[in-house]
């Protein structure tokens, strides 16, 4: 039986080299049982993967849906780690999918990013939501009919475009994700630069008003390992627990903070470095924020569906508190350059 062909759409980027690190370690007969390739824009890049032995497809960019489509129908099984707001580029690898199944015969398996971002509310009195369930999906299409945001968008269109055209699709929806990525590219996230980066300006950390928001959090190690988990179960044919479609929405939580303690953890990174010496925390509104940065946005998730599987975090407390210094190290780094 011939091995299922694999796409990694997004290698060149913080969750994606990641987990295509992740991958090339793993030992759960991922790379024995696939032939895997990944989808690369720009020949450099692409030499550079082939020089480590990796096969590359060259693309020219995601919003050209017809491209995306004709290369996703060469594919059994796609795993997009790119960011989760692009609907036509989603439903582009799920239609290419699609063909490829009308012409193999062969059932075929979509891995989206999305993030909780999607289910989060103002009320610190946000109700838990765990995954599977039957509401999940509903409660997702509740929220986008009364306020459209893209990524919430994009997850409804990988579900019913998957449906229809008989694709298994699967989105993994991480909180906040912190730590250094282990890919050849990007390796740092987005929110906590960010903030660093706009303490630095100002010489001040700011923090959202509230200390009763928390926020969920993941390590990008952590995280890479729930996508090589269901990936591999996906190309040895182990479906056991393996939920997908409507209900196949996997969050990825293993702590919580609050932003209280998120912009002390950044203020004592900046101070050690000699960067700032402000020590107040300046407390800010939504809207004020919003300016420099995004968040505020508090929810509740469990990840049992995802440990039901398998799935064995290793990041601890420690790992969480000793980022933001490790963050602020490669922030000034970056900027040196």
């Amino acid at each position: 039986m011939a091995k299922p062909e694999v796409l990694l759409a997004g290698a060149t980027g913080y969750i994606g080299g990641t987990v295509l690190t992740n991958i090339l370690n793993s030992k759960n007969g991922f790379l024995e049982n696939s032939n895997l390739s990944l989808l690369v824009r720009g020949e450099d890049k692409a030499r550079i993967f082939n020089g480590k032995g990796m096969k590359t497809v060259l693309f020219e960019d995601l919003k050209n849906t017809e491209e995306v489509a004709s290369i996703a129908s060469n594919y059994d099984l796609i795993i997009n780690t790119t960011p989760g707001g692009s609907v036509d580029s989603a439903v582009a690898f799920i239609k290419g999918l699609g063909n490829r199944k009308q012409t193999t015969g062969k059932e075929v398996y979509y891995i989206h990013t999305s993030g909780t971002s999607n289910i989060a509310s103002l009320s610190p009195s946000t109700p838990t939501l765990t995954s599977p369930s039957p509401t999940l999906y509903p409660h997702l299409q509740r929220l986008n009919a009364e306020t459209p945001y893209a990524q919430r968008t994009a997850d409804i269109a990988v579900i019913g475009t998957g449906i229809s055209a008989g694709v298994h699709t699967y989105i993994l929806m991480p909180p906040t994700i912190y730590g250094t990525g282990t890919g050849l590219f990007n390796r740092t996230t987005i929110q906590v630069p960010t903030i660093m980066r706009a303490a630095l300006k100002q010489k001040q950390v700011w923090q959202l008003a509230s200390d009763e928001v928390d926020v969920e959090h993941v390590h990008v190690e952590d995280l890479s390992g729930l996508y090589v988990l269901i990936a591999g179960k996906i190309v040895q044919g182990d479906f056991k627990g393996l939920v997908s479609g409507e209900e196949g929405i996997y969050f990825a939580a293993t702590g919580k903070h609050t932003w209280g303690e998120f912009s002390k953890g950044i203020r004592d990174a900046l101070v050690e470095m000699g960067e700032i010496k402000e020590r107040e925390v300046k407390r800010v509104g939504l809207k004020e924020a919003a300016n420099e940065w995004t968040g505020g946005n508090d929810y509740r998730t469990d990840a049992e569906a995802s440990r039901n599987l398998g799935w064995q975090p290793e990041k601890t407390e420690k790992d969480f508190q000793n980022h933001y210094l490790e963050t602020a190290k490669l922030v000034l780094e970056a900027q040196k350059k």
